[in-house]
């Protein structure tokens, strides 16, 4: 896929334009949920506000129809392109895009810049201080977490699926960051993104057992009679608090793919097959 990257792809756009999609405004916006909505052309971007106003920051989530899945089957190609694009309308060169392939683990990777970007095999986030590398993670259900330390130049995507959450991955790339990079959690911001919402993500027994490591584990379980959900939202927001996050440096999306199929793919709704939107992150470069 590196060697393809200038294939398919515009290149970079102006800085000053990618800071604009990346900077609250009047013109060209909407918004749902707590995220904004801005737009390159056809294609429509959502981004966390305060993350956006932060200079040496851009970042998105895909919105529908753009399917950005790292699936490899006949459309992989199409979809690569997507995510060459986007890399491009957000100011980075598409060569060096690396993209998480996720399998529900708790392993993250450290990201240098080196070389042409590419897959991320096996990994559910990443980590990096490289400016002009750009990170990506996908979903199609489950929250995509953005952590970013100006003052550091450190950057940390998670896909927080159940079992994601469960193993506290966002709390190891906290931890990662600090150890690789001097992170402080303290002046750190934080994303967490859409996802099935905490009323409808219907669990069972065995989703409920395997997080009996978390503190406070009763609170994220939700129950209408024998009805249990899991309230991702609330569980990573847990992690992140314990983790040194202040409250007030945490952004919250609030929006259920369940209920806004119109803007984000979901596995619940949609079942086996269905696209992902993704989360593309990374640091501008000076």
């Amino acid at each position: 896929m590196a060697s393809a990257a200038n294939n398919g792809a515009a290149g970079p756009v102006p800085a000053a334009d990618a800071a604009r999609a990346n900077a609250a405004g009047p013109d060209g916006f909407d918004s749902v949920g707590n995220l904004r909505l801005a737009r390159f052309g056809p294609r429509r971007y959502a981004l966390f506000p305060r993350l956006a106003a932060q200079p040496g920051l851009r970042h998105a989530f895909a919105t529908r129809p753009l399917d950005v899945s790292a699936r490899l089957d006949d459309r992989r190609e199409e979809r690569a392109a997507r995510r060459r694009q986007m890399a491009a309308d957000l100011g980075f060169d598409p060569r060096r895009l690396w993209h998480c392939v996720q399998v529900h683990a708790a392993r993250l990777a450290v990201v240098d810049g080196q070389g042409d970007g590419g897959p991320l095999e096996g990994c559910d986030g990443a980590i990096t201080r490289s400016r002009g590398a750009a990170l990506m993670t996908f979903s199609a259900d489950c929250p995509l977490v953005l952590l970013y330390d100006r003052e550091a130049a450190a950057l940390g995507l998670v896909h927080a699926s159940w079992r994601c959450t469960v193993a506290a991955l966002v709390g190891e790339a906290l931890r990662l960051m600090q150890a690789r990079f001097g992170s402080r959690p303290e002046r750190m911001l934080a994303g967490i993104g859409p996802s099935a919402g905490p009323a409808l993500y219907e669990v069972g027994r065995d989703v409920y057992d395997a997080a009996a490591g978390l503190p406070g584990r009763e609170r994220f379980f939700p129950r209408d009679g024998e009805r249990m959900c899991f309230d991702l939202w609330e569980a990573n927001r847990a992690q992140l608090l314990a983790g040194g996050v202040r409250e007030e440096n945490i952004e919250l999306a609030a929006v259920c793919t369940m209920t806004r199929t119109d803007l984000f793919y979901s596995y619940r709704r949609e079942g086996a097959g269905c696209g992902h939107f993704g989360l593309l992150a990374g640091l501008a470069l000076e």
